[in-house]
């Protein structure tokens, strides 16, 4: 199956953000595609970036790398939790708490698509 990987990036500055998958680098957790599909048209309302910080965009890069800034992360959380999925998908609520984790530490999400 086709998942979604999102992180924390944990300084934005310094890091090299490119064509390099390194879901390990940002302690990546996986989300099945199916669900990201779910959702896919209620996050274009989320101001993001399309593989680096030049090129704002909004909502997630289906197949390529979305870096997703901190005032973007209590609209994307506000998403993940109203869905009808969540109260009974394990890779919801860890998507949830590794939102709530970069928000609270005002850090960026790297999001690599499928």
């Amino acid at each position: 199956m086709p998942v979604h990987e999102f992180g924390i990036i944990e300084d934005i500055y310094n890091s090299k953000i490119g064509i390099e998958y390194e879901p390990v680098k940002y302690d990546c957790i996986s989300v099945d595609d199916e669900i990201i599909d779910s959702i896919y048209e209620r996050l274009l309302i989320v101001k993001t970036y399309f593989h680096s910080l030049d090129r704002p965009e909004f909502g997630l890069a289906y197949s390529g790398i979305t870096i997703i800034p901190p005032e973007s992360l209590s609209l994307f959380y506000d998403v993940v939790i109203s869905l009808n999925l969540y109260e009974n998908s394990l890779e919801l609520y860890e998507l949830a708490q590794k939102i709530k984790e970069a928000y609270e530490g005002r850090k960026y999400m790297i999001h690599y698509g499928i």
